[in-house]
């Protein structure tokens, strides 16, 4: 059955780095070379074996564990109800079978999703607050990643930390303190107080305005260097969209030739309401939406350059307790 749940992580790359070494983690176990016959031609059995869900011989993965007795080489089966593995290799022994090492597990790849799905929901749960998926390409950052790097390393942290625990407590303590403590200074714990925000929530940095390209011309060298708010915005959430009608040169000393227009969104969509039209560029912070300006750079523009602003406001505190915003 499937899960509408999922790792931040992956289970590879992310946990290599935290710990390079993670894959010398694996929990397979050297099994007691006590095999014995089982009484059938060319099978053995070897008692009190504990849990296997993986066999191994001389490093060799056996594969799927034979639903009945087995009965071709290499095949094999865990017996829960006798604690024992059945084994069958023809033209064998049980001298040459207690020569070889056989070691159990489980398998690998599948312990690690397993493990970094429940450090997951562990995360989940300690945030108590929703976590959404950035699908949305303009939402996922630099490492083009479907989740906040910071899910991503605390989740990677706290599932190798789950995996090491039993071969190295004092180091899996240790990766995990970081994430979260009693002191409440890790990573997670930060993240709880909202001293980190996720990609979708109000943040003082949202209530300014982000700005992003949307579509801008590989010979274009101009941006918009800042957004000025004297207030909150006067706007829950919108993509305000900043385009350049007429393209051109920007410099001191001459009269722009750049035009930018502006629009905002209204009950048809995103960017539908032509708030600016034409408006000359001049270097000054200059209207843009809600009571914002912006203000553009020297440089050349082209014409259908665009970018997105992005503004997301909210009533509700952001930080801690110890800080406050005041406008003026």
């Amino acid at each position: 059955m499937s899960s509408r749940y999922e790792a931040f992580c992956n289970n590879s790359t992310d946990l290599q780095a935290i710990l390079s070494t993670i894959d010398s983690y694996d929990r397979k176990r050297v099994l007691p070379p006590n095999w014995v016959a089982e009484g059938t031609a060319n099978l053995y059995q070897l008692n009190n074996s504990g849990f296997t869900s993986v066999l191994f011989k001389d490093g060799q993965d056996l594969g799927t564990e034979a639903g009945s007795k087995p009965a071709g080489d290499n095949g094999w089966r865990y017996q829960e109800a006798t604690d024992s593995i059945q084994f069958y290799l023809a033209s064998s022994s049980t001298s040459a079978l207690n020569s070889i090492v056989f070691e159990g597990g489980q398998d690998w790849d599948d312990l690690k999703g397993t493990v970094c799905k429940e450090q997951a929901d562990r995360i989940r749960s300690f945030l108590n607050r929703p976590v959404y998926k950035r699908k949305r390409s303009q939402a996922q950052g630099a490492s083009e990643r479907n989740y906040d790097w910071i899910l991503v390393r605390c989740n990677a942290a706290l599932a190798v930390a789950d995996l090491i625990r039993s071969y190295d407590p004092e180091k899996a303590e240790d990766i995990e303190s970081r994430i979260t403590n009693p002191e409440g200074d890790g990573l997670l714990d930060r993240l709880r107080r909202k001293e980190y925000v996720l990609w979708n929530e109000t943040s003082w940095r949202t209530e300014g305005g982000v700005i992003q390209d949307v579509s801008v011309n590989a010979n274009t060298t101009g941006v918009i260097e800042d957004v000025k708010l004297i207030g909150p915005p006067g706007v829950d959430w919108d993509d305000v969209r900043v385009s350049i009608s007429t393209g051109g040169t920007f410099a001191a000393g001459t009269t722009s030739p750049v035009y930018y227009t502006v629009k905002t969104k209204n009950d048809s969509g995103i960017g539908m309401n032509t708030v600016l039209s034409a408006q000359q560029v001049d270097g000054s912070y200059q209207t843009l939406a809600y009571g914002a300006k912006i203000r553009f750079s020297e440089g050349l523009y082209t014409a259908s350059d665009s970018w997105s602003i992005i503004f997301q406001s909210s009533d509700l505190p952001i930080g801690s307790v110890k800080s406050a915003q005041i406008y003026r």
